[in-house]
């Protein structure tokens, strides 16, 4: 071949090469300015929504599982969630977000709220998002076994910042019961809802046994059930 020949020959490759590493480059190169970082974060999230949703056993989703179907390596997983357990919390933190704002839309609907209709809106919202009850079901016992004490304190604050609003909002729907009492609402409401969801979602097993007729006063409704116990404790956190 001529020196010539091999001069074209080396440029028509530099060419084909500079347009094939232009179009196939990763999906998710490593960010490096906050909005990148902040848009991997969310895919990720949305990534593991998605799995949750589709089916898939909580336990089953690690950063390994997480990264192939977020097509990204592990290592680039591990600069935004130290652990499965971290990823946990940032998605029942989402959740909580969205589920504040379905109560906010239930109770507009009501200029002044009794507290069975807070009770029913209560418990409507929570069951319109089940992954967050799902979340909240293993929070004390497995999410946060696994957290570092930075991010815990973190989520605790935020916990407490989300407490303080929905309160706020409840006390405005129906000023019957002051905000402090719709603290405590919150309170042993969320101690029956970790206790109601997986009553009211058994295994597969235990459901077949449950649909026996002679069982039936042991099986547990979530929305039924959670807002018959939600009007109780707003009953009893009421003027006497």
């Amino acid at each position: 071949m001529s020196s010539a020949a091999a001069i074209d020959t080396v440029s028509a490759f530099s060419n084909i090469s500079s347009i094939y590493f232009m179009t196939t480059s990763e999906p998710f190169q490593r960010a490096r300015r906050p909005e990148q970082k902040e848009e991997r974060r969310l895919h990720l999230l949305e990534t593991a929504k998605a799995a949750l949703h589709g089916g898939m056993e909580v336990s089953e989703l690690g950063l390994n599982e997480l990264a192939r179907r977020a097509q990204m390596t592990k290592s680039n997983v591990y600069r935004y969630f130290e652990n499965r357990e971290a990823l946990l919390l940032a998605l029942l933190e989402e959740e909580s977000v969205l589920w504040q704002e379905e109560l906010r839309m239930r109770l507009a609907a009501t200029r002044h709220a009794t507290v069975q209709q807070i009770a029913q809106a209560f418990a409507g919202a929570s069951a319109a998002y089940p992954l967050m009850c799902r979340l909240f079901s293993i929070l004390p016992s497995i999410i946060e076994h696994n957290v570092s004490p930075e991010r815990l304190t973190e989520f605790k604050l935020n916990s407490l910042a989300l407490t303080a609003d929905v309160a706020d909002q409840l006390h405005r729907s129906a000023p019957t019961l002051s905000f402090a009492a719709y603290v405590t609402f919150l309170r042993l409401a969320m101690a029956l809802l970790i206790g109601l969801w997986p009553l009211s979602h058994p295994a597969e097993a235990l459901a077949d046994v449950l649909s026996l007729p002679e069982l039936q006063p042991l099986r547990y409704d979530f929305e039924a059930d959670f807002a018959a116990g939600l009007l109780l404790l707003l009953q009893g956190l009421g003027p006497t």
